[in-house]
């Protein structure tokens, strides 16, 4: 008699944890490191002004080409406490398997929790691990497509832009040389164009008089391609002058905006979202007329209370869903009063980047997708946001047709 009334408990339990998770409650013991629980929700996320500051950091230091285990090094030399030891600093009493006197260090392993999760851009993923039932009490690995996540739940510490170039980082082959702290500049972004495989950096000269360039991995193993290569102060140039060119122009379509249409742009993206959330209102209603019904249906008999639980939850699933929709497009609405287009914040991304003087590792990830290198040494470098910035220009130029032949 008791193992079912233990299983019902379990599942009930499981079932209030699971709606805490939807709802973007944080139910863990401790807060993910850069965050604390808040004073006054402890199933909320607050910044911690202290960690986060070394979150930053290690973002940083990977997008400037340091690898984890360097990172780690860097913060153990600089004597910045690990996760483990901050928590103690402030109090927070944790289970450890280490000893009183031995303090716990950065490794590289935390550095890769830190950059490969998605909390820090604001996005609550919980149900990582479980237990398949109440009678095994080993935890599982939970499959990414069947985690409970919420997005925009919290204040972010790092950028979208940026998490999403240290994941495009992270999945390259760039293996750091012996001698050096850092890739090199333009490592496992350089493509062949005639067969697609990378081109890798040699050296065709000696130690003190170096010659460095860039060739087709496959080319140079004989595989069937009749390869490209480029000698790497070529290539470094040609990118940085081609960024600085492609900077410029894109604050050149920002100004012509400002100056001739930005008002008719405006009202046009109010229209197109105000629509939008007319008809997720409409929904709205909908299913809050359904769950009005569903309490009917349960009184009159038509649904057992078992049946009637399980819709209400779906319903009002439903319903949340809709209301964060709703929620976030009247944001846009509000972005866009206050002059900035959601479809041109990628402007205001390339524009911290106006005044570069130098090409940097960090520069190249976050604004370069990828380059390819011809047989003939031509160059092509396909910048993030290519899609938005060749639509900006049709746009502009639909206006500029548009103005002459109402001139005309």
């Amino acid at each position: 008699m008791t193992i079912p009334y233990l299983r019902d408990i379990s599942l009930k339990i499981r079932s209030s944890f699971d709606i805490k998770r939807k709802k973007g409650e944080f139910i863990g013991s401790f807060a993910t490191y850069g965050y604390l629980k808040d004073s006054n929700d402890k199933n909320k996320l607050v910044v911690d002004k202290v960690a986060s500051k070394v979150v930053e950091d290690i973002f940083k230091y990977r997008l400037e080409g340091l690898s984890a285990d360097k990172i780690a090094k860097k913060l153990n030399n600089e004597n910045v406490l690990s996760p483990m030891e901050y928590k103690k600093s402030i109090g927070i009493n944790i289970g450890t398997n280490f000893k009183k006197k031995e303090k716990a260090l950065w490794t590289a392993k935390a550095i890769f929790r830190i950059l490969e999760n998605p909390v820090y851009i604001g996005t609550l993923e919980q149900n990582k691990y479980t237990t398949p039932n109440h009678k095994i009490r080993k935890m599982v690995y939970v499959p990414k497509e069947e985690r409970i996540v919420v997005e925009n739940n919290h204040e972010p510490i790092i950028s979208k832009e940026t998490f999403k170039n240290v994941q495009k980082l992270m999945a390259i082959d760039t293996r750091i040389a012996p001698t050096q702290e850092k890739v090199y500049l333009l490592s496992g972004l350089i493509n062949c164009a005639e067969c697609g495989s990378n081109l890798v950096r040699k050296n065709n000269g000696t130690k003190e008089k170096p010659y460095i360039y860039y060739i087709c991995n496959n080319a140079r193993n004989k595989q069937g391609c009749i390869g490209s290569s480029i000698k790497s102060e070529t290539i470094e140039e040609i990118v940085f002058e081609t960024l600085k060119n492609h900077i410029n122009s894109i604050i050149s379509l920002q100004d012509i905006i400002s100056m001739v249409n930005n008002t008719h742009y405006t009202i046009k993206e109010k229209e197109r979202i105000n629509k939008k959330i007319y008809i997720e209102k409409l929904e709205l209603k909908k299913y809050q007329n359904i769950k009005l019904k569903l309490y009917e249906d349960l009184k009159t008999g038509i649904l057992t209370e078992e049946e009637y639980k399980d819709f209400n939850f779906a319903y009002n699933e439903k319903i949340l869903e809709i209301k964060k929709l709703i929620c976030n497009l009247e944001k846009e609405i509000e972005t866009l009063s206050n002059g900035i287009s959601e479809k041109q914040l990628w402007i205001e991304y390339f524009k911290t980047y106006k005044n570069i003087k130098s090409l940097n590792r960090e520069l190249v990830i976050n604004l370069i997708d990828d380059i390819k290198i011809y047989n003939d040494k031509t160059v092509e470098i396909n910048f993030k946001y290519e899609e938005q910035y060749k639509s900006l220009f049709s746009y502009l130029e639909n206006i500029s047709d548009l103005q002459v032949s109402c001139n005309g």
